[in-house]
């Protein structure tokens, strides 16, 4: 058995009320305890085609599931909750996404655990941090905690490990005014990111626009009754 981290979104339609169902879906799946939820925020969405604001929260399942079949729970609950997959980045319903599973590491062309994207997205730490702050990333070995506030300073220090990266850096900078691009790869050693070409699908400037797009603070909003995990 083993405590899994599961991020929520979705921006469409009445999302709370949504949220809600999933998390007594998951109550009502054999071998899942629903143990700590957390408030929700706000966040902007990122891309021309990602419709209106989300809301995002976080829940943490006790699990005597594997991590393949705690995924195709997930799934189920989406599609039972009107989750259409077409585009990567469109609006949906709701967004089930596995960030851990314990101290699970794996990379199947399935699953990823932890989630790739979960050390440098304020959508999926911000609410993490209600419930999980002191949990630890299974590959960086920093709590949830400590990668949010490694996001916090601002302007934010940021190395980019690309080719052409003078070129990719000037046409951003004008987006990303609260960057401050580093040459140097120790200046993000205590805060800031690095970050590698090898992050979300795309050219190298979508992955950039991607990566820096999901660090501003979401807004967080009352309605939830919280519970941290003990």
């Amino acid at each position: 058995m083993s405590v899994c981290l599961v991020a929520l979104g979705g921006n469409v339609g009445p999302v709370a009320e949504t949220f809600a169902r999933a998390l007594d879906a998951l109550a009502g799946t054999p071998g899942l305890e629903v143990v700590a939820v957390g408030r929700c925020f706000l966040t902007d969405p990122v891309g021309q085609d990602a419709g209106t604001e989300y809301l995002n929260g976080a829940v943490a399942l006790r699990s005597q599931l594997e991590p393949l079949e705690l995924l195709a729970a997930t799934k189920r609950v989406e599609s039972d909750l009107g989750r259409n997959r077409t585009d990567r980045w469109a609006p949906r319903t709701i967004d089930l996404d596995l960030i851990t599973c314990g101290d699970t590491v794996l990379d199947s062309d399935r699953l990823q655990l932890p989630h790739p994207a979960c050390w440098y997205r304020r959508f999926v730490l911000d609410p993490l941090c209600r419930i999980a702050s002191t949990t630890r990333h299974p590959v960086r070995r920093l709590t949830f905690g400590q990668l949010r506030d490694r996001l916090l300073p601002r302007p934010l220090p940021v190395w980019i490990e690309a080719p052409e990266k003078a070129e990719l850096i000037e046409r951003l900078s004008s987006k990303f005014a609260q960057v401050e691009w580093v040459s140097n790869p120790e200046a993000v050693s205590e805060c800031g990111l690095t970050l590698p070409l090898h992050l979300p699908e795309g050219t190298p400037e979508d992955m950039l626009t991607a990566a820096l797009g999901r660090v501003e603070l979401a807004t967080e909003i009352p309605g939830w009754a919280e519970q941290a995990l003990a």
